[in-house]
């Protein structure tokens, strides 16, 4: 049976895996499979892969059951990353020489080794800045190596929060923000920014706003639940949907955004 690109998003929970396959034909989403991997407790702690061997044997079997043709995109906890805004140098920097200058001033701000972080920036030109994100080496070492581990075509490692943006395309002119909300924490995105929320600090949608300096009917929820408030179900970008579908359908809200893509 012959395959076309499945592109594959893949979420480490804390309790579980989640993964989503797509297929992009004729303009249109597909839903090819879902899964839904339990973990056993410890193999993830606070967004952190503490057993890796034990997470690679626990996906085994969903790895066999992946075309030949497939790639893979796996979420990072936001708030395991560090987001800073940076003036562009005076001077005309060639690629490598700006990676590298944005590598030391990103890591001389944060008085920590370069070596310990992973950086990629994006440019503001209208304003003369770099958008830069950090992220722990060895985070996305733990990432890295699980894909390698199990033989997976691996193309992007992104910031849970920021895969939210994928969704921003099918909200209104007047809907300023997206936010999803789980295990105790918001996940938020703008066309300009993202980040991450805990409960405490905005235990409602209304405080989440406030928190984010917009109005309440602006910020939308990422969910499949009916609501009064506005709200964006995730599967609605899915053109194609093959029943029967999970129960718990939110808890696949970032896979389904990685499977989507980038924006």
């Amino acid at each position: 049976m012959a395959f076309r690109l499945w592109q594959t998003g893949l979420h480490i929970q804390q309790d579980q895996v989640v993964i989503i396959a797509l297929e992009h034909t004729r303009a249109r989403w597909s839903l090819r499979r879902w899964w839904q991997i339990p973990l056993v407790s410890g193999i993830v702690q606070q967004g952190q892969i503490v057993q890796l061997e034990a997470l690679v044997d626990a996906l085994r079997d969903w790895r066999r059951e992946l075309p030949i043709q497939h790639c893979i995109r796996m979420a990072l906890p936001a708030d395991r990353t560090l987001q800073k805004v940076l003036p562009r140098p005076t001077l005309v920097l060639r690629e490598r020489e700006q990676a590298k200058w944005i590598t030391q001033s990103m890591a001389q701000s944060l008085d920590m080794e370069p070596e310990a972080l992973c950086f990629d920036y994006l440019e503001r030109e209208e304003e003369n800045l770099y958008s830069v994100t950090a992220a722990w080496q060895q985070d996305v070492g733990s990432l890295s190596r699980l894909a390698k581990m199990l033989r997976l075509n691996l193309t992007a490692i992104t910031p849970d929060a920021c895969a939210l943006q994928r969704f921003l395309p099918w909200l209104s002119a007047e809907e300023r923000c997206l936010a999803w909300c789980h295990d105790n924490r918001w996940l938020w995105a703008t066309r300009h920014n993202w980040g991450s929320c805990n409960l405490h600090e905005a235990p409602s949608p209304g405080h989440l706003a406030k928190h984010l300096a917009c109005e309440t009917d602006q910020l939308v929820q990422c969910t499949s639940q009916a609501m009064r408030t506005p709200h964006l179900d995730p599967w609605s970008a899915v053109s194609f949907q093959q029943p029967p579908l999970p129960t718990c359908g939110d808890r696949f809200a970032i896979a389904l955004a990685l499977a989507l893509g980038e924006r």
